[in-house]
């Protein structure tokens, strides 16, 4: 009896084990990879720095005041606040700021936005964020981005 109840406990271990560490690489997706020139927004040191980014059914009106130390260095923090639109029902939807390098390449990535799951009204195609967020060392531009989940017809 005991052998079977430490074989089950070590593939009961190595099983969470598996489940953590491919949960984990999906919490970093995007991390590490290049976004082309036509998508970055240079970062700006400074007060009231505005833009609009737009890319596929997502539209961000945006102003960021980045203050602190040197974003090179890092220590700079960013209060980010706007207003995103996506055009076409979503059951939900993450709106995420990606921080990049000089070269394009994702240093971080943060939510900016939460709809949840079929929260309230699902036909708001407007969404408004204010954060704080800390900028990494080395960010020079950012970027924007999405996940949504298709609105199913059911209530």
């Amino acid at each position: 009896m005991k052998k079977y109840s430490t074989i089950s406990f070590f593939k009961t271990s190595l099983l969470y084990v598996l489940v953590l560490t491919c949960l984990s690489a999906l919490g970093c997706a995007g991390v590490g990879s290049n976004i082309p020139p036509e998508r970055r927004e240079p970062l700006i040191e400074g007060e009231n720095n505005q833009g609009n980014f737009s890319y596929g059914p997502l539209t961000v009106d945006y102003s960021y005041t980045v203050t602190g130390s040197n974003m090179v260095v890092g220590g700079s923090n960013m209060i980010l606040a706007g207003k995103a639109s996506y055009q076409g029902g979503a059951g939900s939807l993450d709106v995420r700021i990606m921080f990049l390098d000089a070269t394009g390449l994702v240093l971080q990535q943060k939510i900016i936005y939460s709809s949840g799951y079929r929260t309230g009204n699902a036909k708001r195609s407007d969404r408004v964020f204010q954060k704080t967020l800390s900028v990494p060392a080395g960010s020079a531009a950012i970027t924007f981005t999405y996940s949504a989940t298709e609105r199913s017809g059911q209530r």
